[in-house]
């Protein structure tokens, strides 16, 4: 999963991303701490396996903090960087997490198969809202704009859904289902994942995986401002990734996840305002089991090993991040 809130300082994660500025007096503290990150465990492993398997990621650097949900029965987890179990934080039961994103103490929740897009507080650990997009569609993944805005993607219908950020504050509303199936072909046969994650390039501009074709499309949204009106896409040229999950915009480059048919992450860059793109470099690593999404954590990449195929324990992966 993650995208825009990763690319810029207002929204959340770059500027504590960047480069910390040394000052004097503070090497042994630097050490230190570089000391206690080769210390810290590659591997995460969630508790209470019986909640099913995990699948989105998100970060909080105020509060070192990392968040993941399952699949099965929406059960929120927490995890922090020094402390290699990942337990449960936010019970739920009867419905689905699976893209995840965390924002000024609000998760951000794709719903999966239940058609819903849910907030959490965090400091409440309680849901605060839900907006409902219908039945027949899997919610998987979704971002918000730096406007405030969410967009998610729809794994089986063909739309983009869009939640103002005033339905946000308010609490409520009804999603709007942007159409994008006449220009993005959408496999109908059951089980097929068309679009998958997401990442916003600024608040008008969404770019797009299709995990069935592998391939990615940017979204401008300019022409989309009335509600039903379909917005401008096209096909990123030059970058296919089959099997592409999620994504995340980190310090300007595209990193896709794949679980199949090999477990890795492709880092590509995207030029001409997401208009081409090609694969610079791949990282794989025998701790990806499976993996679905990933978000950048410090000096790590923590990738979820949603691993639908294989038994518990699951996991999540800690992965140099260069």
């Amino acid at each position: 999963m993650r995208f825009y809130r990763r690319a810029a300082a207002a929204v959340l994660a770059a500027g504590v991303l960047s480069s910390p500025v040394l000052l004097s007096g503070t090497s042994n503290a630097t050490s230190d701490h570089r000391q206690s990150d080769r210390s810290r465990p590659r591997v995460y492993t969630l508790t209470n396996p019986e909640h099913g398997n995990p699948e989105g990621i998100t970060f909080d650097p105020q509060t070192r903090s990392f968040y993941t949900g399952s699949v099965n029965d929406g059960t929120i987890y927490r995890g922090r960087l020094n402390d290699p179990l990942v337990r449960p934080f936010i019970p739920q039961t009867g419905t689905s997490s699976v893209g995840m994103h965390e924002r000024r103490g609000v998760l951000f929740v794709a719903g999966g198969t239940t058609g819903s897009i849910r907030l959490y507080s965090i400091a409440a650990r309680r849901q605060i809202a839900s907006f409902n997009t219908g039945r027949g569609g899997f919610i998987n993944d979704l971002v918000i704009t730096g406007d405030g805005d969410v967009y998610a993607t729809d794994s089986v219908r063909p739309f983009i859904w869009h939640v103002t950020a005033r339905q946000v504050r308010a609490g409520s509303g009804t999603p709007e289902g942007i159409p994008v199936g006449s220009s993005i072909p959408f496999d109908t046969t059951p089980g097929v994942f068309n679009l998958n994650g997401i990442v916003a390039l600024n608040d008008q501009t969404l770019v797009v995986v299709q995990t069935n074709t592998g391939n990615f499309y940017r979204i401008a949204l300019n022409n989309s401002r009335r509600r039903g009106a379909a917005p401008a896409i096209q096909q990123v040229r030059g970058l296919n990734v089959v099997g592409g999950d999620g994504l995340l915009l980190d310090r300007g480059r595209l990193v896709v996840v794949t679980g199949t048919p090999t477990p890795r992450l492709v880092f590509a860059d995207l030029r001409n305002e997401g208009r081409t793109g090609r694969v610079e470099r791949i990282q794989t690593d025998p701790n990806l089991r499976g993996p679905s999404t990933v978000d950048a954590a410090e000096n790590r990449y923590l990738v979820v090993n949603a691993d639908f195929g294989g038994p518990p324990p699951f996991t999540i992966a800690s992965l140099p991040r260069h």
